[in-house]
Parts: C-alpha cells; structure tokens; sequence
C-alpha cells in the first residue's frame, strides 16, 4: 500500500465518482480506477459499487470511510505543503516504516541490520523518501541519524498511519482467509419461496454441507447485471443467470426453462388468450405495469413482447413503474391492480381477484450455472455441477 493510492482512493470514496476524483486531483480516470481496485483488493473488500454513472459506498466501504479519511489527511500531512498538494507522488507504507526504524533506532546501520537489509540500500531509500516528501527528515553525523523538526513530526504521522493502517489490515486478512475457504455462490434473486432457483439454491445449500462440512457455502443474491460485474472482479465461484445466453468470457449449462406468465386483476384477464394480440395490448395499455428494471434477465425476456406489442419508436408504449423486487411487484398486482409479467412456478398461489395467462413457448426465461471461460475444470464448479446433476 501507498500513500497516493489511500489519497485517490479517499477522493473516489468522497465525491462517488471516479471522473470526479480524477478531475479535482488533476490525475487520470484510469489511475484513479486503479487506486481504488488496490486498495479494495488489500482490504478484501468490495467499497464501492456502481449505479447507473456514479458510484456508491458499500456498507463496508461506509464503514471504513472515517478511517480511510483519516490515512489519507495523515499521508497528506507528510508531503511540504500538505493539503495544498493536489495528488503527491507515491510512497510505500513500507518504506515510511523503515523510515520508522531508523528512528527508533538512531542509526541507519542499526536500522538496516534490524530489518535484513544492505545500508547502501537503506540509505537510498530514504533520500527517495526525503526528496519525494520535500525536506529533510534525518541529519545525518558520526553518532547516527538524528531526526530534524521536521522530520520529528513526520515521524509521529508515521506511527500513526502504520498503527490505523495495521487495524485495517489485520481485519482484512482475516477476510482475506475467510474468503479463501468459502465456497461464493452468486444467484439472481429467487422469484418468491415456489420458484425453482429457491428449492435449486435451499437443496444445494443442504447437500453441500452433507458432502462438504469443513467447507462453508456463502449464498448470495442480487440481479443479472450485477452478478455479472461481480463474477468478474472474483467474487463469485459461480453464479446462477436468468438470461437469454451467456456472455462470450463465461461458460457455463443451462439448467432450466421457466414459462412465463401474464398477471393482472381476474376480471380483465378472464376473456383473454395468449395468442390475442389486441387483446394483450390493450389490458397493457390501460393498466400500469410493474416490471423489474433493464439490468434483470428477466426484463431482457419481456422488453421483446413488450416491442411486438407496441412497436419500437415507444409512441404507444405503455406505463411501467420498474422495482426490483418480485415481492413488492405482486403487491401492487394484488392490492392495486397492476398486470405484471413473472414465471409461473413462482406464482403458487394467487389472490382470487387476480388470474394468470400463459405466454406461450417464445416466452421463457432460462436458469444457467456459469463460470469464467477456462475454469471449468476448478474443483469447485466441479463439485457443485455433480450436487445439480444429484
């Protein structure tokens, strides 16, 4: 770790933009990008996470906020100048801590053979140190290395950094191993307690705990999109999709086929048939519709019907109100008369004043288990490929 990667990182945290940070620090989009991803991968933990064009803290990434602020005003005190200074160059938390040792120490060839190092070396690194920061921190004579004013405040900045730093650090090693033993299964959310992806992930669940007791399983759900972002960063093992097909970069089978299905209030839907255009677009254009957003499997498979019915150029496109939770869509059909468009085996028992209408084979979604491509042999989508198949 560094002293710019923990000030980027703070500016990202603060402004909840990687653009935004990189303007007011007068440093490039993609260093910024970068700082953030160390920093998030030496703290084993995930800070931030995108939301449409901005980003937004992470309970974890809210939690470790004041503490990350404080490095960073810590690491800004050292540089001449201080907060003045935009976006100072690096210097490693390492070598501020060598820089430590030679204090404790009073002498750079004590400090040297302390830590295992040749003093040439030792030496260069702290006239690195002093030229990045801008003075002076030691005076060099024949009794030793004595700290300058200046370098008496750095050196108690120091200490303070590495002591909030090792906190930090100690915390995210313990993730580090814990993340390291669990098996990280990643899922679209289940479509209610009769849907197929909950009795698939409860059996999974139970079977891996039978045939793997050491190895604890972690379950957890979010949407298509999201999943796929963080199936990429290495959060997930596996991941269960509802999409249409997977990405070229994943591999992966599919593993079921879900019929969709039309609900809405009984008294509309009761003269209807699936193959009744007409009749479909027009209950569609005189009740609202509750849909997942775009960034769901499942509203990637309804925007075609959605287009067949009402044309592309949207001039008749119906009224939809977007929530990502199936739970609160089948209240707003249930309680205020919304038509909605969900699987049918998540639908087990309806309200008596709502009905369902079939769509019709076009209309599916499908449930895939996926991967990276090239990780197919890893003894983990091994291992739960045989649980699915028992």
């Amino acid at each position: 770790m560094d002293t710019a990667t923990l000030i980027l990182s703070n500016a990202v945290l603060r402004l909840g933009s990687i653009r935004a940070a990189a303007r007011a620090l007068e440093r490039p989009a993609a260093t910024v990008a970068a700082a953030v991803a160390r920093l998030e991968a030496a703290l084993a933990v995930e800070l931030v996470r995108r939301t449409g064009s901005s980003l937004m803290l992470t309970l974890e990434g809210a939690r470790l906020l004041p503490r990350i602020e404080a490095l960073c005003g810590l690491s800004l005190g050292l540089y001449r100048g201080g907060e003045q200074r935009l976006s100072p160059a690096a210097v490693s938390l390492e070598a501020l801590s060598r820089l430590n040792q030679v204090a404790r120490s009073g002498s750079i060839r004590a400090a040297a053979r302390e830590m295992g190092l040749g003093q040439p070396q030792l030496t260069r690194q702290i006239a690195h140190v002093e030229g990045v920061l801008g003075y002076a921190i030691f005076e060099r004579g024949r009794d030793g290395a004595r700290l300058t004013p200046a370098g008496v405040a750095a050196v108690e900045r120091i200490r303070q950094i590495e002591t909030l730093w090792r906190e930090i650090a100690d915390a995210a090693s313990d993730r580090f191993r814990r993340t390291e033993t669990v098996v990280r299964i990643g899922s679209v959310v289940p479509l209610g307690p009769e849907s197929r992806i909950a009795d698939l992930l409860a059996d999974l669940a139970a079977n891996w705990r039978s045939r793997h007791p050491r190895q604890p399983i972690f379950i957890g759900s979010m949407i298509a999109e999201e999943l796929l972002t963080s199936l990429k960063r290495g959060l997930f093992d596996v991941v269960f999709l509802d999409v249409e097909r997977l990405p070229e970069d994943l591999e992966g089978h599919l593993i079921s086929v879900s019929p969709l299905t039309l609900v809405g209030p009984a008294d509309q839907l009761k003269d209807l048939s699936g193959d009744d255009r007409a009749g479909l677009a027009t209950l569609l254009a005189t009740h609202p519709i509750a849909l997942p957003s775009p960034r769901s499997g499942l509203r990637q498979k309804i925007d075609p019907l959605l287009e067949a019915l009402f044309g592309r150029d949207g001039r008749r496109a119906p009224e939809i109100v977007e929530v990502d939770s199936i739970p609160v869509i089948l209240k707003l059909v249930t309680r205020h008369r919304f038509v909605s468009v969900l699987p049918g085996a998540s639908l087990a028992a309806l309200d008596p004043a709502v009905a369902r209408l079939e769509l019709g084979p076009d209309f599916s979604l499908p449930l895939w288990i996926a991967w990276p491509r090239g990780r197919a042999g890893d003894s983990i989508q091994r291992q739960v490929l045989a649980l699915l198949r028992k």
